[in-house]
């Protein structure tokens, strides 16, 4: 019995005193800076958390919940030298922290990590930049961008659920008299003004904003001057309320649950939220602004996609191997997070777990309707051109007042981009 137990206590001496020798991982803490405001973004960043504590037990996580201003505070604190080690990303902001060398090389940790063996082929592309590099590990798919409808408001006050633009403007000025908010628009945030734009566009022109963004149209060509022309005649119609500009993303979505709008334009992530609290009322509007003629044959025709999201790594960091590692992995477990907890309908990983509860009704629709998507363009975080994302931002706005002439958007955004 003795004897047993000194082996034993021999073992365990053995294995400390080997241990401090090779060295044991180090306690780290990281700072990151996400989202973390509505229940499917809670609910992936805690699965991820928790996977990574086995992966990663010494690393220790401290939470800054990003800010919803246009990615005004990440890029100040790049500024002032006080970005913190790992943030969520956008192919836009990627691009302006490319040129001012505050976002971290991640080539060798992706390819030592296998992250690309571990994606699906179609969200391959989304894990490397144009220039051949990665900057970010992608934590979610390519989104479309849609209208939510409340399918009770249309009903009880025998409104028309519109399926081309005429009868969209019939809807938005049947609403409006009835004191009922149209289109719920969180417009304290610009990009989803652009966005409305870029659906409008869409109807008449597949390629959207992104065509400009990537030098292959201008902002004179037809579709882009009849979509500035309808969002005007629909905002005049009363389409946004008068306090949309100081709306942000919480109390637009509280208007739309309540009842006090009809309809909120964001991307197709927000199901789960809108399927959780309005069942069987909420449901999915594809477009219903183009001509009767052609409604049909552009339906498919979808605005949004390309990268939405990623985790990207601050080359400042004083604990640039660990982030970059932890960041990598943390990016793919957050994904896994977002179908198991939240039933993403859109998965980039191969190999994922299904949904825990299964899919709510409006995310299955999701999933039978995206086989239908022919194009794809993308949201304003994708734009690269940095004096085009800021002049179709800042011009867009002034459209949504009702009181910006068409020519002088035009005019405005030409001369943006010839500077």
């Amino acid at each position: 019995m003795k004897r047993g137990l000194f082996l034993a206590v021999t073992v365990i001496l053995v294995c400390m005193f080997t241990t401090s020798i090779l060295g044991a991982p180090e306690p780290v803490k990281l700072r990151i800076y996400t989202q973390y405001s509505i229940l499917d973004e809670k609910l992936a960043y805690d699965y991820a958390a928790a996977a990574m504590k086995k992966i990663m037990p010494e690393v220790t996580l401290d939470l800054e919940v990003a800010a919803q201003d246009d990615d005004q505070k990440i890029k100040t604190y790049a500024a002032t030298g006080n970005l913190p080690d790992i943030f969520f990303s956008s192919p836009g902001l990627i691009e302006v922290f490319k040129k001012s060398k505050n976002v971290l090389l991640l080539d060798e940790y992706v390819r030592e990590l296998k992250v690309e063996e571990r994606l699906l082929p179609s969200a391959r592309s989304l894990l490397w930049d144009e220039d051949g590099h990665c900057y970010g590990v992608p934590n979610v798919g390519q989104w479309a961008a849609v209208i939510y409808y409340n399918k009770e408001v249309f009903s009880v006050n025998n409104i028309k659920v519109p399926t081309n633009y005429d009868e969209f403007l019939a809807a938005v000025k049947a609403l409006k008299a009835k004191e009922i908010i149209p289109l719920a628009l969180f417009a304290k945030e610009k990009w989803p003004g652009v966005q409305l734009y870029d659906i409008l566009v869409t109807r008449m022109d597949p390629g959207g904003l992104k065509k400009i963004n990537d030098g292959k149209g201008s902002i004179a060509e037809p579709a882009y001057r009849k979509a500035a022309e309808r969002l005007v005649e629909l905002v005049k119609a009363g389409l946004v309320s008068s306090g949309a500009f100081n709306t942000n993303y919480d109390e637009a979505c509280a208007l739309f649950i309540e009842g006090k709008a009809a309809m909120l334009l964001n991307g197709a992530w927000a199901m789960s939220l809108f399927g959780e609290q309005m069942g069987n009322k909420v449901d999915l509007l594809y477009y219903p602004l183009a001509d009767s003629a052609n409604a049909e044959a552009v339906k498919w025709n979808m605005s949004g996609g390309g990268l939405n999201q990623a985790f990207c790594v601050s080359p400042h960091s004083k604990h640039k191997d660990v982030a970059a590692r932890f960041a990598c992995q943390f990016a793919l477990k957050f994904a896994e997070g977002r179908v198991v907890k939240c039933g993403d309908p859109n998965p980039i990983l191969k190999n994922c777990p299904p949904p825990e509860k299964g899919y709510l009704p409006i995310q299955q629709r999701y999933v039978n309707d995206s086989v239908n998507f022919k194009t794809m363009t993308c949201f304003p975080w994708g734009l690269t051109d940095a004096r085009f994302k800021t002049a179709i931002e800042d011009n867009v706005q002034k459209l949504l007042t009702g009181e910006y002439a068409v020519n002088d958007f035009i005019k405005d955004t030409e001369r943006a981009l010839a500077r």
